[in-house]
């Protein structure tokens, strides 16, 4: 019985087959053989962090002194925009009528650059009514709230401080016009264009002087004579007779 030989074809197919399984189990052994280089070389996780670290704040020029902290800002003596500031009055509560008042101004901007308000360029106007009447007006005795510069940095505000002397404006302003009386008053600020503040506080009566004590009256004592007091003649007991003179 004859062999037929097949064609060339099928010999080439089937070394394409089996080279195409050799490949196949070359590629598997590699997979194999890295997966576990790959298990030992990777780091295993660290159950927890020793310790942790927050990132570092920039560094600010900052001295305490009794607990607190004083920081050192920005300043700048650029004129500040008037339109930008705000003021807000604040007044003690233990102020009095008769006597000069100290009223603590606030003083922001919400300007993005510093800059110092100064009176000159603030054009501040600041009125204390009562009961909706003008007791003293800053336009009439024409005079600026403000009476120094005031430093300005974005973000944060400024104290400081005038002081009322507590008479009132009148009509000219004089130094003859009379004190206000102890009640309740308003004291409204701001600068020209800028938003104002307002506050409203209480002056109290001022107390009565204390009299002074009473001189007491001093009982004199009597003064001892320097003069020796005379003897008396003693008499004689009675029953007896005195004997007579030679």
């Amino acid at each position: 019985m004859s062999q037929r030989r097949l064609p060339a074809e099928v010999y080439w197919r089937r070394r394409l087959m089996v080279l195409a399984a050799l490949i196949a189990l070359v590629w598997v052994v590699l997979q194999l053989v890295g997966g576990d280089d790959e298990d030992k070389a990777a780091p295993q996780p660290k159950a927890k962090a020793a310790a942790t670290t927050s990132p570092t704040a920039a560094p600010t020029q900052e001295k305490k002194t009794n607990g607190l902290v004083d920081v050192a800002l920005v300043t700048a003596t650029a004129p500040c925009d008037p339109e930008l500031v705000r003021i807000t009055p604040t007044v003690r509560p233990d102020q009095r009528a008769g006597e000069p008042v100290e009223i603590g101004l606030v003083v922001s901007s919400t300007a993005t650059t510093a800059c110092t308000l100064k009176p000159a360029d603030a054009d501040a106007i600041a009125v204390i009514t009562a009961n909706g009447t003008a007791v003293w007006d800053s336009t009439v005795c024409k005079v600026s709230p403000l009476t120094k510069p005031v430093a300005l940095s974005p973000g944060w505000a400024t104290m400081t401080s005038v002081t009322w002397t507590g008479r009132g404006s009148g009509s000219r302003c004089t130094q003859n016009e009379g004190y206000a009386t102890p009640g309740k008053y308003t004291v409204q600020i701001g600068t020209l264009g800028g938003e104002p503040g307002k506050t409203t506080f209480t002056l109290e009566a001022r107390s009565a002087p204390k009299p002074a004590p009473k001189a007491t009256k001093s009982t004199p004592t009597p003064k001892k004579s320097s003069a020796t007091p005379s003897k008396a003649t003693p008499k004689p007991p009675k029953g007896t007779t005195r004997p007579a003179d030679d």
